[in-house]
């Protein structure tokens, strides 16, 4: 199996490795989860090797986990340039992060490894980003959802999709990864796996509601996202869909003058 690290090399070892010591301040599982999940699932790297998060962006990280992505790019900023891997763009800088998790020891992990201060303000809300997201009222620059939505029932994907798409700024990014349920026995591998990972970190499964891929291209177009596709490595299982949605920019001012009303003004992110 080829993995992301073979061409990475030791400087890819090396930003897995910084990632992961952040979660010592957590416990022994967040540390053994986070080196797995980073060296295995290449959508980390791909994000800062392809460039697809943008530099000063304010992020909305919605169901985040134990915040990888957080730790991820704080390890990219302190690896780059000295100990970088090659033919890689410079990491980007975010303004801001907020983290939207459902799992209580998730997000105490999340919190644990973001404790020491950083370069940039983060922040993790333990909450159900049903609810929790549709209560920001915040510009954002890019939402992302990589392996949520299946979690939650076809109205409440819709309804998250627009109340998440709803803060972002003008020309905001969407990065999101989605099962495609018509991938025959790699879908049903992959909820095979979604299900064991689910009862590891959080003691429990809950049902899973997985859409054909087509469908959720028409779902975000219609929703005023101009998309593309990125492609996974070939050693992936084959259902999982990663998509980079940009936002329409009259769909975001209409977004953003409803929250306006709701709310009275946009808060910083």
């Amino acid at each position: 199996m080829t993995r992301w690290t073979d061409t990475a090399g030791q400087a890819g070892e090396a930003l897995i490795a910084r990632a992961s010591v952040r979660y010592r301040a957590a416990d022994p599982f967040a540390v053994h989860f986070a080196r797995f999940k980073l060296r295995n699932d290449p959508v980390f790297a791909i994000a800062l090797a392809q460039g697809l998060i943008p530099d000063g962006a304010r992020i909305l990280d919605i169901g985040c986990g134990q915040g990888l992505l957080a730790n991820w790019l704080l390890a990219a900023g302190q690896s780059h340039p000295e100990n970088w891997p090659p033919g890689w763009p410079a990491p980007p800088v975010p303004r801001s992060y907020l983290g939207i998790e459902l799992t209580p020891a998730d997000a105490e992990r999340a919190r644990a490894a973001l404790a020491e201060p950083g370069p940039w303000p983060a922040e993790i809300r333990q909450a159900d980003a049903r609810a929790a997201v549709a209560e920001v009222a915040a510009a954002c620059d890019l939402v992302v959802l990589l392996d949520v939505l299946h979690y939650i029932d076809r109205p409440a994907q819709e309804a998250l999709l627009r109340d998440a798409l709803r803060c972002l700024a003008p020309g905001g990014r969407l990065l999101m990864r989605v099962g495609d349920a018509s991938a025959g026995w790699r879908a049903r591998y992959s909820r095979a796996v979604d299900r064991v990972v689910q009862w590891l970190r959080a003691g429990r499964t809950s049902p899973l509601t997985c859409r054909p891929a087509g469908e959720w291209r028409a779902l975000l177009r219609g929703m005023g996202m101009t998309l593309r596709e990125v492609p996974l490595p070939r050693d992936a299982h084959g259902a999982n869909v990663l998509m980079v949605g940009t936002l329409d920019t009259q769909a975001a001012q209409t977004g953003q003058a409803e929250n306006l009303a709701a709310a009275g003004e946009l808060e910083p992110l």
